[in-house]
């Protein structure tokens, strides 16, 4: 049940956004971005979540760690398709509680726990103000605001990394790229447009919505990923503890060994 904890940090960070975001005063959801809710009245609410939604994301991370490695093989047609064949012995894999996780899986795991603990850190190393919020604060630039901003692109870098590997640990390569594409695409616009907006060169564009784009659909394909892994079942599940089919070689190998028997006979 771990990896509900990824649905979990996807849902409350959509909800409670989307909702304080429509009903603060002076607050513009299209172009101030999620951290500057921390800003203003209630801001200790954001922190909260924050906090929360990063603790969810570090519990995720160890269900996906031990239910992906465990997750019953997927069979594409018959015979040589198996996942076991595509992954021989010296794949990358290593021992211990996460001992059925390629390297990809492993760092997939490792990076969508850091993400949680950026959003952990965010909540405690506020944003400056800036681009019209809080209304009538003037604009501020400072130390522990720069480094609100490098943990963001750090949480922006690692979170487009977590959901392509994530795909291919989950053997949905194709689609973790497209969502590492929308993230990157989305998470660079934004930051270029609120530096302009900043800069006064183009207030009041949607940087903001750029933002929740590339942090709804991130945290989504990871809520998305955890359900099917807690749906499919981990190593408590049947589909853990179902044998695995035979491969080719093996039927091969037991009908050569079972002829001269018969033989002997």
């Amino acid at each position: 049940m771990l990896p509900l904890a990824c649905v979990v940090a996807a849902f409350q960070m959509v909800v409670f956004t989307t909702v304080a975001g429509l009903i603060r005063p002076g607050y513009d959801p299209s172009r101030n971005w999620i951290s500057q809710l921390s800003l203003g009245p209630g801001g200790w609410l954001a922190d909260v979540n924050l906090v929360l939604c990063g603790l969810w994301l570090l519990i995720g991370a160890a269900g996906l760690g031990h239910g992906l490695s465990h997750q019953r093989p997927s069979w594409v047609g018959v015979g040589r398709t198996a996942v076991g064949l595509a992954m021989p012995v010296g794949d990358g894999r290593a021992t211990g509680p996460w001992g059925g996780l390629d390297r990809a899986g492993r760092w997939a795991v490792g990076l969508i726990g850091w993400c949680g603990a950026c959003l952990m850190v965010l909540a405690g190393v506020r944003t400056d103000a800036g681009i019209g919020y809080p209304p009538g604060a003037p604009a501020a630039h400072t130390t522990v605001g720069l480094v609100h901003q490098l943990v963001a692109v750090t949480l922006g870098v690692a979170g487009v990394a977590a959901a392509a590997l994530l795909g291919r640990a989950a053997r949905r390569p194709y689609a973790g790229m497209v969502v590492a594409l929308v993230m990157a695409v989305t998470f660079v616009a934004a930051s270029v447009l609120v530096v302009l907006d900043d800069a006064g060169v183009w207030p009041g564009n949607p940087s903001g919505v750029l933002e929740r784009v590339a942090l709804f659909v991130g945290l989504g394909w990871i809520g998305l990923v955890g359900l099917e892994v807690t749906v499919r079942g981990g190593p408590s599940g049947s589909s853990a503890s179902a044998p695995a089919a035979p491969n080719e070689d093996e039927t091969a190998g037991a009908a050569t060994e079972k002829a001269p028997a018969a033989g002997a006979r």
